[in-house]
């Protein structure tokens, strides 16, 4: 059962604009586009229509056009229109939840006939937006582009890339700095990927190895089997978890292989840009003539954020305790103040429910971006120092030097809005012993 805590993470808007989702129309935009901004527009001002039942219906038909609207709804409101606030931000939590939610599937392939290799792995990218790079072709000449025969349904995104590089017989790094899947040539012929892993989601597992042990002296010994999670590129998990009493493994014959240490939990801390972490898993050695771990079941919990809010602060030689909120996140411009030569930007970041995401080892939060813009969009970086810490807060002092008026400046930062706490169940099947 997914578990919901709030926080935030995506894509939105660079400019907030004040007014009832007012906004300039950009060149690039559809008909299509604009005649959906100007009906987000016109429904938001009916949030304030003099009957209930047209604030309700104009509610549930923004409510009704999804999470494509996001971007489209005002942060910033007038006073005198309590109501229309209220009921924006009603609609901006529920869309963002629907939005996020969406994170946490699988991506999908759908793509038939016989086609070179580089046009399915870049209609895969197209189609699930993760980013996957032919690493192949920074060892020298230009690779070969096989032509694959393809048949995907809906396929999941890893099930359908372990079939193609099963096919054109390559592998993966997911090590890499890149936040991409790297495709690697084989250097010695491997078992099939799609046939020794299991996948949930937008994870992937695969057992990668297995190492027996034993004490001579002690008489005891232990099974270390090893696994790899590897995540969707689109997706940046914040931690990953797994309990080892949640840890069931059983031998050919249905016999279980117990944990060595089943109260202990297992964190998984996870680098920004990587899509794989390695973990190992200690069972009791079993028996010499046990040949395989015929199934293994664990639970991973996984940290996600969701979409990405951004927040403007504007008229800043005034700023003083200026909140601004979003699904459920509030970010507070304390003040901003003048200090010799450096100005300093005081703010509290209040999530209405961390759940352990603000934890002191937990460093995600200092990536959030946060900086000064000028008027004709240049951005200005500075240094953070954190001010305070608690389960559901963050507070952090910004230097920035600049040397004309900080009128001529806005504050812009950004916060993933939703975290979300989700067990993820995964079987491997036929594990071989040693």
């Amino acid at each position: 059962m997914l578990r919901v805590l709030v926080l935030l993470g995506g894509v939105v808007l660079s400019h907030l604009l004040a007014g009832a989702g007012d906004r300039p129309l950009a060149a690039s935009e559809t008909s299509g586009e604009r005649e959906l901004a100007a009906k987000v527009r016109r429904l938001v001002r009916q949030l304030d229509a003099p009957q209930l039942r047209e604030r309700e219906k104009a509610e549930a038909e923004l409510l009704s056009l999804g999470s494509a609207i996001l971007d489209l709804l005002p942060k910033e409101f007038d006073p005198t229109k309590p109501e229309i606030e209220q009921r924006v931000g009603r609609i901006r939590q529920k869309l963002q939840r629907v939005a996020s939610t969406a994170l946490l599937e699988a991506g999908t392939v759908t793509l038939e006939g016989k086609l070179p290799l580089s046009k399915v792995l870049a209609a895969i990218q197209q189609q699930t937006g993760n980013v996957i790079l032919d690493a192949r072709k920074e060892a020298g000449p230009e690779p070969p582009d096989p032509v694959l025969p393809i048949a995907f349904a809906k396929t999941p995104f890893w099930k359908a890339l372990d079939t193609v590089l099963d096919q054109a017989r390559l592998g993966v790094y997911p090590y890499g700095e890149e936040r991409a899947v790297k495709i690697i040539p084989l250097l010695r012929p491997q078992p099939s990927r799609a046939s020794r892993t299991a996948y949930r989601g937008p994870f992937r597992f695969e057992a990668t190895r297995v190492l027996a042990q034993r004490d001579l002296r002690l008489g005891t010994g232990a099974l270390r089997v090893e696994l790899e999670i590897a995540w969707e590129p689109r997706l940046a998990p914040i931690t990953l978890q797994q309990k080892m009493r949640e840890i069931r493994a059983f031998d050919e014959t249905g016999k279980a292989l117990p944990v060595q240490v089943e109260d202990a939990d297992r964190e998984i801390p996870v680098e920004p840009d990587r899509i794989a972490k390695e973990i190992a898993l200690l069972l009791e050695l079993p028996p010499r003539g046990v040949q395989q771990i015929a199934r293994l079941k664990g639970t991973l919990h996984a940290l996600v954020p969701g979409k990405i809010e951004t927040f403007r602060f504007g008229d800043l030689g005034k700023a003083k305790n200026i909140e601004k909120r979003a699904a459920g996140v509030t970010v507070t411009l304390e003040g901003v103040r003048k200090n010799k030569k450096i100005w300093e930007v005081a703010t509290l970041v209040h999530f209405d429910e961390a759940s352990g995401a603000l934890a002191s080892h937990r460093t995600w939060i200092s990536a959030n971006p946060a900086y000064l813009e000028d008027k004709t969009g240049k951005q200005i970086q500075g240094n953070a120092e954190t001010t305070k810490q608690t389960a559901n807060e963050v507070g952090v002092l910004y230097l920035f030097y600049v040397e004309d008026p900080i009128e001529n400046y806005s504050f812009v930062y950004q916060t993933p809005g939703m975290i979300f706490s989700v067990p993820f169940e995964y079987e491997l099947r036929g594990i071989e012993l040693p």
